[in-house]
C-alpha cells in the first residue's frame, strides 16, 4: 500500500492539532507498540495495558484515531490514503477499497489511490482487476515507480508459476509492455531527452531495462535484449549538463574505452601501456585527444580517435578483442581511471558544482550504491551472456558486422561488474572463466618478485578474494578446490570440497567433486557415498552420474545396470536380468542408460561451439597458403578445388548441428596435420631427405623459422568441452566404435588446445632434429611409471637391450620416485634419464628438442599422470603410443600405436579404411575419395556417424604381440635357473619339478582342498568383471562341482558385492565356492599363480600385465576377444596366440567361452606316480595339463617372454617409421607418397617382419 508523504513543517498548516494527530498516526502505523523514551506516560495506578501486538495497536488506537479525522477533515486525502492502508493492512480490504474510490471521487488523478486500489484487488484474488488499476497508475504518472513494481511483480510472479505456456507468454507481453511504456515515456528515443529525474529515480529506470532485456533474450531476436542491456548502461556514464560533448556516449565507446582504461590499470614499467594505442591518440589533434594516462577522460579521448581504437585493439588480440587478465585491485581501478572527473562515481549521478572552477559532485551515498548495484547487475547479465554465446563472432550494436569477442568481452564485463558491485558469486563466476584461459600475465610482487600467472592463477586469487568477502560460500569453496584438485593437490581440494559440504550438506557439485577427488586418491569405494547424494539431488549431474557408475563398478556393485541388446544386466535389487530384457519402465533410464546419454549430450556441445573461428581468424586464401607450404610447392587445380570445398563450408550459414561441424575441433586437427609435415619440409630444406649422416649436421634451429609457421589458434577459440566419461572408463563399458574414438577425441582436443595456446610455444613449428648422427637413432620414453608399477615389471630390460651402435635411448619420467629398486635399475640402463617430476611442459619440451630426439614415444596414454601435453606441442619428428594404454588416443600428435594383427584389426584404422575403400588405379586426388569435406586427406573426420573405425593412429605391426614382458629375466626363482642351464636340463625333469612344485605350494594356497577339486581363478582388479562374464563363471561353477573360483580382494570391498550377487544368481552352494585372498606382493603373485588349473579371463577389458603373469608359470588362460573396435578386451588374446598356443585358449562366444572351460578342466585326471624314493607325487593327464607343460615347457623360447626378440622388432619399427618421415611418405597424398612404391603405397601400417624362427616344441 502506499502512503502519503509524512507531514513537513507545512503541512496541513491550517490545522496543527489535526497535523500533530496525523502525525501520531504516521508513528502508530510505523512502529507499533512504540512509545516515547524516558516520559511517564501512564499514572503507575493505571490498569491500561501496555499494547505490542501491531494489530491490537492497529484496532484500538490508529484506526479510532483516523476514523476521528475523517470525521473533522472528511476531504483531506492524507488522512483518508492513511485510513485506506490501515484498513488493508488489518485485511479489511472492502473497506480499503471503498476509501480509496473515496479519494479518487476527490481526485480523479490520485494515483496513489489507483495503486491502493489495484494492491487490494490483488489481495482478493482479482489479478486482472489489479493489473487494470497498476495500468491505469502508470498511464497517469509514468514515473510512479512504485506502481510499476506492483505491477511487473505480479505479471512476473504470475508467468512463473503458470502451468501454460500460452499463459506465461501472454504475462510476460504485457510485462514488456509496460516497460518499453515507462522507456518511452521518459527516454522519447534518447538518454539526453530524460525527463527530470531525480538521481535516486536513476537505478529504478535502469531496472526497466534490465528487466525488459530478461524478456526479450528468451522472446525476441537477441540483439534487441541486448540493445536494452546497453541502454540501460548509458544511461548512468553520460556526465549531467552542461557537457563539452554533443551527444551521449553510446556503448561502443564505453566498451573500447574499458579495454583501453584495462591496459591503463595493467601497465607498469615491466609491461607498458600498448604503443598501438598510444598512437592511436596521437594520430589526431593533441587538444582533441590527449596522451592517454591516468586522470585523462578516456571516453572522450576514444570518441575523438575514430575506429582506431577498434582497429588497435583487434591486432593487439589477433582479430579479436584482446584477453586482458587482471588482478582483483587492478579491477577496482577501473570506475576511477574511466570517469575521472567523478573520481569513479557513475557520471549520471553528478551534479555540477557552483564552485570555481566547477566539479561533479555524486549524489548521495545510498543513491550511488543502489546504482552501482543496478549497474553491475546489468553488467554482469551482459558478461554472463557473452560467456555462453556458442559463436565466437557476434553482432554487437553499435559495431559494424561481426566482432571476434568470445571471453574477452565477458572477462570485461565480470571485472566491470566487480568494480561497481562486488559480490562473492562475481567472483566466483570471474574465476570459472579466468581458469578456462591458457594466456599469462606478469605481475611484480611488492618484494620486486617477477611472476608470470596463468588464468588458473588468476582464478585462485579471485576466488580467494571472494572468500575474504565471504569465507563459507560454498560454490567459491568447491571451484577453489577443484583448481587444486587439477594441479594434483588432492589433499587441499578434499579439506576445501569438506569446508564447502559442511556449510552447505545438499550441494550436489560439490559432492561430486568430493567423490572425484577421493576417487583419485585410489579409494573409489569411499567415493560411493559423495557420489550417491549427489545423484540422490540432481539425478542428471554428468560428473556425479558418471563418477558413480565408475565407483559402483570398481567394487562390483551393479544394481540398477539395465541390461541392453548384447549384454545382461541388474536390476535394482540385485537381480539377474538376461540380454535385451528390461526390468523397468522405458521411460525411467538406468544409471548406465544415463551416463550413455550424458556423455552424447556433452559431445554435441562441441558443434554448437565456437562456430564461425575459421572464417573469423583469416580469410580463406590465408588457409591455402598454409596448405600450400605443407605441401612444399602451390596447390594444383584440383588440389585448389578440395581444400576451398573443405574451408569454404565454414564461411557459410550452415548448421553444424545438424552436420555435425566441430568447428573448433577443425582448427585443432587441421594445426596437427600441419605440423609433422612443417617440421618435414624444414628438415629437407636443411638436410635434404637423408636418413643418417657420418656426423653431426644439425644447425641453426631458427634458421628458416619464418618460412615454417604454424598456424595460430583463434584468440576467439573456447576449450573443447571434453565429457565426464574417461577415456579409460570405455574400457569398462559396452559402447560402440564412435563413441569410444569420440570420447578420446575430444580429449586429446582438449589437450592440444591447451598445449597450442601456451605462450611459450613459438610461432613455427619446432626445428627438427638432424639425420641421425653416426646411424644413431635418438629415441626417447615418456611415462609416469618408472616405479612399482607394471610398466616397469614388464619393460624393465628392454631399455638396456636397444643395440646401442644404433640408438640412444631417453628416459624422462614424470612422478617422483617410490623407493623401490625399478626406477635404479631402469635409470642405469638408459643413456640419459630424466626426472622430470617437477618440470613444466615448457621445461621438458625444450629439453626433448635441445637433445635432437628423432621420434618419442608414450607410454601412458589417458592413463594418471600421463603427458599428453608434451606430445601435442609436437617437439619431435614421430610420435608414438606403446604398452601403456590399449586404445585409440584419437590425437594428431600421435603417428602411430604399437599393436599387433590381433588386436587391432587393419580396418579399425582410419588410414587403413580408406585405402580399402577408394578407386583402385585411380591416382588418389581427394576427389576420387569417398569423403565428407571434413576429412584430412586419409584423416577422417573422428565427428563422422560411423562405427567402422577406431584409431585416428597408424599401426605399427609387431609380428607376435604388441606386449613385452620381463618374466623371463625377472622371475626365474621358481626354478633358480638360467636360461642356458634350463636349457640343458631335460623336459621330464624340469615338468616332474614343476608338478612337485605346484602341488606343494596348492596345500599352502588351499590347504582344505581335495587334490582332485579344480581351481579357476582370475586375478584382474574387481573393476575388469562384469555381469556378462561373471555369470558365466558362476554357471561354470554350477557345471563343476568339485570347482572353486579363486578372486583377489582388489579392491577388499568388491567382495561382499560379489558375494551377495552370487548367492542371489546361483545360490548358496555355489557362492560358497568362491574364494577371496588378499593381493599378494609381485614375486609371490607371479609364484602362486601356478596354483590355479585355469585362468578365466575378463572380457570388456581383458587381462594385461596379469595375463603374463599367469601364463609364466605356465596355467593356461581362456580368454573372449569380445569386441573388435576395444583392444583392451583383445590383449589377452594377443599375448596367447604370442605363446603359439594360442588357438587352445582362445573362444568367440560366451556360449563357446563357457563350454571350453568345462570340458578343459573335466579333462584332468590325476595318477598316483610312486617316486624311486618312495614318495607319491600325483601327475596329472588330459588336454589342460599337456596345454600347461607346452606352455611351462616353451616359455623360454615363445615369443611372448623374449624380451630382446621384441626389442629387435621394436627397432625395425623404429627405423622403418625414421625413413617414411624423412621420404615424406609417411602423409598419404604427399607427392612423395604418390610418387613411392613402397609397402606405405598399399598400408599406411608398418608391417614388422620377424626373420628368426621361433623353436617351440609341443610336448604332446
Amino acid at each position: 500500500m502506499v502512503l502519503p508523504p509524512s507531514p513537513g513543517s507545512n503541512a496541513f498548516a491550517k490545522n496543527f492539532d489535526r497535523d500533530t494527530l496525523l502525525a501520531y498516526a504516521y508513528h502508530l502505523y510505523d512502529r507499533p507498540g512504540s512509545f516515547f523514551p524516558r516520559l511517564a506516560s501512564i499514572p503507575l495506578e493505571s490498569a491500561l495495558p501496555t499494547l505490542t501486538d501491531p494489530e491490537q495497536v492497529y484496532k484500538l488506537r490508529l484506526l479510532p484515531l483516523l476514523i476521528t479525522l475523517r470525521n473533522i477533515h472528511p476531504q483531506d486525502l492524507s488522512v483518508l490514503l492513511l485510513l485506506s492502508c490501515t484498513y488493508h493492512a488489518l485485511g479489511y480490504f472492502q473497506a480499503s477499497l471503498q476509501v480509496s474510490q473515496d479519494i479518487l471521487t476527490l481526485d480523479p488523478n490520485f494515483v496513489e489511490a489507483m495503486n491502493n486500489i489495484g494492491t487490494a484487488m490483488q489481495a482478493l484474488g482479482k489479478d486482472d482487476q489489479a493489473y487494470e488499476w497498476w495500468w491505469k497508475a502508470i498511464q497517469t504518472r509514468p514515473t510512479y515507480w512504485d506502481a510499476i513494481d506492483n505491477l511487473l511483480g505480479s505479471l512476473l510472479t504470475r508467468a512463473q508459476s503458470s502451468q501454460s505456456e500460452d499463459q506465461a507468454d501472454m504475462l510476460h507481453a504485457r510485462a514488456l509492455a509496460v516497460c518499453t511504456f515507462v522507456q518511452r515515456k521518459v527516454l522519447g528515443g534518447s538518454v539526453r531527452s530524460l525527463l527530470h529525474l531525480a538521481s535516486h529515480e536513476l537505478p529504478r529506470l535502469q531496472r526497466l531495462y534490465l528487466m525488459s532485456a530478461s524478456i526479450r533474450i528468451h522472446t525476441d531476436p537477441p540483439e534487441h535484449a541486448i540493445r536494452d542491456y546497453f541502454t540501460g548502461i548509458e544511461l548512468i556514464i553520460q556526465s549531467p549538463t552542461p557537457t563539452l560533448d554533443e551527444t551521449p556516449y553510446s556503448m561502443r565507446e564505453f566498451i573500447l574505452a574499458c579495454f583501453v582504461a584495462g591496459f591503463l590499470v595493467q601497465s607498469s614499467p615491466d609491461r607498458p601501456f600498448p604503443t598501438l594505442l598510444v598512437a592511436c591518440f596521437q594520430q589526431r589533434n593533441a587538444l582533441a585527444a590527449p596522451t592517454i594516462q591516468p586522470g585523462v577522460d578516456i571516453l572522450r579521448a576514444v570518441r575523438f580517435s575514430g575506429d582506431n581504437v577498434l582497429h588497435a585493439l583487434l591486432h593487439l588480440g589477433g582479430n579479436a578483442l584482446p584477453f586482458l587478465l587482471l588482478l582483483p585491485e587492478q579491477a577496482m581501478r577501473l570506475p576511477a581511471v574511466l570517469f575521472p572527473d567523478s573520481m569513479g562515481a557513475l557520471p549520471a549521478l553528478c551534479r555540477w558544482s557552483n564552485d570555481a572552477p566547477p566539479h561533479l559532485q555524486p549524489a548521495a551515498e545510498q543513491t550511488c550504491q543502489q546504482t552501482n548495484t543496478m549497474t553491475g547487475n546489468i553488467v554482469l547479465s551482459l558478461a554472463k551472456y557473452y560467456q555462453d554465446l556458442p559463436s565466437s563472432s557476434v553482432f554487437i550494436p553499435g559495431f559494424s558486422g561481426f566482432l571476434n569477442v568470445n571471453h574477452a568481452l565477458a572477462i570485461m564485463f565480470y571485472y566491470l561488474s566487480l568494480s561497481l558491485s562486488p559480490s562473492p558469486s562475481t567472483y566466483n563466476n570471474m574465476g570459472i572463466i579466468l581458469s578456462t584461459v591458457t594466456d599469462t600475465v606478469s605481475w611484480i610482487t611488492a618484494s620486486g618478485e617477477k611472476l608470470s600467472l596463468s588464468g588458473s592463477d588468476l582464478a585462485r586469487i579471485f576466488y580467494n578474494a571472494g572468500l575474504q568477502l565471504d569465507p563459507s560460500h560454498p560454490h567459491l569453496l568447491t571451484n577453489l578446490g577443484s583448481l587444486y584438485k587439477d594441479q594434483g593437490n588432492l589433499e587441499t581440494a578434499i579439506e576445501l570440497y569438506s569446508k564447502a559440504l559442511a556449510i552447505k550438506p545438499d550441494f550436489d557439485i560439490a559432492l561430486a567433486n568430493m567423490g572425484n577427488a577421493v576417487k583419485d586418491t585410489g579409494r573409489s569405494w569411499e567415493a560411493l557415498d559423495y557420489y550417491r547424494r549427489a545423484v540422490d539431488l540432481n539425478p542428471n549431474l554428468p560428473e556425479a552420474v558418471c563418477g558413480l557408475v565408475s565407483s559402483m563398478a570398481s567394487v562390483c556393485d551393479w544394481r540398477g545396470r539395465e541390461s541392453s541388446a548384447d549384454d545382461c544386466g541388474v536390476d535394482d535389487n540385485g537381480g539377474f536380468i538376461p540380454q535385451g530384457s528390461y526390468s523397468r519402465d522405458l521411460a525411467t533410464p538406468s544409471l548406465m542408460q544415463r551416463m550413455i546419454a550424458i556423455c552424447e549430450d556433452q559431445l554435441s556441445i562441441a558443434y554448437t561451439q565456437n562456430q564461425h573461428c575459421v572464417g573469423a581468424t583469416k580469410p580463406l586464401v590465408d588457409w591455402l597458403r598454409t596448405v600450400d607450404v605443407a605441401f612444399g610447392r602451390p596447390l594444383t587445380q584440383v588440389e585448389i578445388q578440395h581444400w576451398t570445398t573443405v574451408f569454404h563450408r565454414f564461411y557459410e550459414p550452415v548448421d553444424r548441428p545438424t552436420h555435425r561441424m566441430n568447428e573448433g575441433g577443425f582448427v585443432i586437427r587441421f594445426i596437427n596435420w600441419l605440423q609433422p609435415r612443417l617440421q618435414r619440409r624444414w628438415y629437407v630444406k636443411v638436410y635434404g631427405k637423408v636418413m643418417i649422416s657420418d656426423e653431426d649436421l644439425t644447425t641453426d634451429p631458427g634458421m628458416y623459422a619464418q618460412l615454417f609457421q604454424r598456424p595460430q589458434l583463434p584468440r576467439t577459440m573456447s576449450p573443447p568441452v571434453v565429457p565426464s566419461v574417461l577415456p579409460f572408463n570405455t574400457f569398462l563399458y559396452s559402447m560402440n566404435a564412435r563413441l569410444n574414438r569420440l570420447i578420446a577425441h575430444r580429449n586429446a582436443l582438449r589437450i592440444s588446445f591447451t598445449a597450442l595456446s601456451q605462450p611459450w610455444l613459438p610461432r613455427h613449428v619446432y626445428p627438427p632434429p638432424g639425420p641421425p648422427c653416426n646411424g644413431i637413432l635418438n629415441i626417447a620414453y615418456i611415462t609416469n611409471d618408472v616405479n612399482n608399477h607394471p610398466l616397469s615389471h614388464l619393460m624393465q630390460s628392454v631399455f638396456g637391450l636397444h643395440d646401442r651402435r644404433r640408438f640412444k635411448v631417453f628416459m624422462y619420467t614424470t612422478s617422483p620416485w617410490d623407493g623401490t629398486s625399478y626406477r635404479l635399475r631402469i635409470s642405469g640402463e638408459v643413456d640419459l634419464f630424466v626426472d622430470a617430476s617437477s618440470w613444466s611442459t615448457q621445461q621438458i619440451v625444450e629439453h626433448i628438442v635441445h637433445h635432437k630426439i628423432h621420434i618419442l614415444v608414450n607410454l601412458g596414454g589417458y592413463t594418471r599422470g600421463a603427458r599428453n601435453d608434451v606430445f601435442a606441442a609436437r617437439p619431435c619428428p614421430v610420435q608414438m603410443q606403446l604398452m601403456g594404454y590399449a586404445g585409440t588416443l584419437g590425437a594428431g600428435w600421435c603417428d602411430y600405436i604399437v599393436c599387433d594383427l590381433t588386436s587391432c584389426p587393419p580396418e579399425l584404422s582410419a588410414t587403413e579404411l580408406w585405402r580399402m575403400k577408394r578407386n583402385p588405379g585411380v591416382r588418389s586426388t581427394p576427389l576420387a575419395v569417398p569423403s565428407v569435406v571434413l576429412d584430412l586427406d586419409a584423416n577422417p573426420d573422428p565427428e563422422k556417424e560411423t562405427d567402422e573405425w577406431v584409431f585416428c593412429e597408424k599401426f605399427i605391426y609387431l609380428p607376435h604381440s604388441f606386449m613385452v614382458t620381463d618374466h623371463k629375466q625377472s622371475f626365474r626363482m621358481d626354478e633358480n635357473l638360467s636360461v642356458e642351464e634350463r636349457r640343458r636340463t631335460s623336459p621330464s625333469t624340469l615338468w616332474r619339478n614343476e608338478e612337485e612344485r605346484r602341488s606343494k605350494l596348492r596345500k599352502v594356497c588351499f590347504p582344505d582342498l581335495p587334490r582332485s577339486w579344480i581351481i579357476f581363478a582370475n586375478f584382474n582388479q574387481l573393476y575388469k568383471v562384469r555381469p556378462s562374464i561373471f555369470a558365466v563363471w558362476l554357471r561354470i561353477l554350477a557345471r563343476v562341482p568339485n570347482s572353486i573360483l579363486w578372486l583377489l580382494r582388489f579392491p577388499t570391498q568388491g567382495e561382499s558385492n560379489l558375494m551377495r550377487t552370487a548367492k542371489l544368481w546361483a545360490g548358496e552352494e555355489v557362492a560358497s565356492r568362491i574364494r577371496f585372498t588378499d593381493v599378494a606382493r609381485k614375486d609371490d603373485h607371479v609364484a602362486r599363480a601356478r596354483v590355479a588349473d585355469l585362468f578365466l579371463d575378463t572380457v570388456e577389458c581383458s587381462a594385461h600385465t596379469i595375463a603374463a603373469d599367469v601364463m609364466w608359470p605356465g596355467t593356461p588362460i581362456l580368454t573372449f576377444p569380445r569386441h573388435r573396435h576395444k583392444m583392451c578386451s583383445r590383449v589377452a588374446a594377443s599375448m596367447a596366440n604370442a605363446t603359439g598356443f594360442g588357438d587352445q585358449m582362445i573362444v568367440n562366444s560366451f556360449e563357446e567361452y563357457e563350454n571350453r572351460a568345462v570340458a578343459l578342466v573335466n579333462s584332468v585326471k590325476y595318477i598316483p606316480w610312486t617316486e624311486p624314493s618312495g614318495v607319491t607325487l600325483y601327475r596329472g593327464e588330459g588336454e589342460l595339463i599337456k596345454l600347461r607343460r607346452n606352455l611351462f615347457l616353451n616359455r623360454d623360447n615363445m615369443p611372448l617372454f623374449d624380451t630382446e626378440r621384441w626389442t629387435r622388432n621394436m627397432e625395425k619399427a623404429y627405423w622403418e617409421a625414421w625413413r617414411r618421415w624423412v621420404e615424406g611418405t609417411q602423409f598419404e597424398q604427399s607427392d612423395e607418397w604418390e610418387a613411392c612404391d613402397g609397402p606405405e603405397k598399399q598400408s599406411g601400417s608398418i608391417w614388422v617382419p620377424d626373420n628368426d624362427p621361433v623353436e617351440l616344441v609341443r610336448y604332446d
